[in-house]
């Protein structure tokens, strides 16, 4: 380029710049002018919109051809207030008597008229008769039925009473004459105990019969030394568990001890408990021991019998497990004549 042309070109390009400078203020005082409403905010910038909310897509229908079936209603069990209540009891039936007897008594006491009474009455009276009635049938179901008739076992007649008591008494005695050549008497007592001193004569009796061995937990005999042979307790009270006196126990060669009277027992009482305690040891069997009892047929027992295990599936004919009378009948009836075989 020629070098007297460069002034020239500064010069355009200088006035150039200054026209687009000059041009845009201009614009810029003019957009001032126009949004001068705006204050110290016209530079804000607008914010950006929010993204509009895409519509859910629609369901796609099912094709034609393919068929749904809808699963049947489960069954629905039926509410507490839905079920049927239970039907009364029968009027005048023994249930029914159970739940309103003592209503109409109640009814009757609080206001005593005449027609409250005596409907009471009427009640008491119709329960007294079926009470009647249901004792008469009972005599008939025991009549020669060895199982339901207790005189079978105890007679009523007091000559028949008596001869069974005298069996039952001597059987007693031959059982204590054979245990007490196999066993002996601990008797535990104290010098200053007021019922061991009464009992002493009893002990004193015994010992005619067992071997009966003093034991003073004081080491003092009683008044009047009925004991010569007393010996002093050595801790055997502690160890069978002695707690009250006066004390009688059983005792074997073997070492074995029945506790048999804690306390004061007559004569009779105290052998009867010394065969019940021979049984429990297994030192006499049961038949000898029904010999000392005053009835018969002692060993003819239903509860041994018939035992309740085997009752199950017996016809049960609700959930409360009752059993028909009929098929109940049956049972016993067969568990009796097992007996009798």
């Amino acid at each position: 380029m020629n070098t007297t042309l460069k002034p020239i070109a500064v010069a355009l390009i200088a006035a150039s710049l200054a026209a687009i400078g000059t041009h845009v203020l201009a614009e810029q005082q003019e957009r001032f002018i126009e949004r001068k409403a705006e204050g110290w905010f016209f530079y804000n910038e607008e914010l950006e919109k929010e993204p509009e909310e895409q519509p859910e897509p629609e369901p796609v229908e099912p094709p034609q051809n393919v068929t749904t079936s809808t699963p049947p209603p489960q069954s629905r069990s039926p509410e507490p207030s839905e079920s049927a209540e239970p039907a009364p009891p029968a009027p005048l039936s023994a249930k029914w008597l159970r739940e309103n007897m003592q209503k109409y008594m109640d009814i009757a006491f609080d206001n005593p008229t005449v027609e409250n009474v005596q409907a009471f009455l009427y009640l008491q009276r119709y329960a007294m008769d079926q009470s009647a009635e249901f004792a008469q049938v009972a005599e008939r179901a025991r009549l020669g039925n060895p199982m339901l008739d207790e005189t079978t076992r105890r007679p009523l007649a007091t000559f028949a009473a008596q001869d069974l008591d005298r069996q039952a008494g001597q059987a007693r005695s031959e059982i204590l004459a054979s245990l007490a050549e196999r066993i002996g008497v601990f008797f535990f007592y104290k010098s200053d105990c007021g019922l061991c001193r009464t009992m002493s004569p009893i002990l004193a009796q015994l010992n005619r019969q067992f071997v009966t061995t003093p034991i003073s937990m004081d080491g003092k005999d009683l008044p009047g030394d009925p004991f010569p042979n007393m010996r002093p307790d050595a801790g055997h009270a502690e160890q069978l568990g002695v707690q009250v006196l006066p004390a009688v126990y059983l005792a074997s060669p073997e070492g074995e001890f029945v506790p048999v009277a804690q306390g004061a027992v007559s004569l009779t009482d105290l052998q009867e408990r010394i065969v019940l305690g021979a049984l429990q040891q297994g030192w006499i069997t049961p038949g000898d021991f029904n010999r000392t009892r005053p009835i018969t047929n002692a060993d003819m027992s239903l509860a041994n019998s018939a035992p309740l295990s085997a009752l199950e599936g017996l016809g049960i004919s609700d959930d409360t497990g009752f059993i028909p009378p009929e098929v109940l009948l049956q049972y016993m009836s067969n568990a009796q004549r097992g007996m009798q075989q």
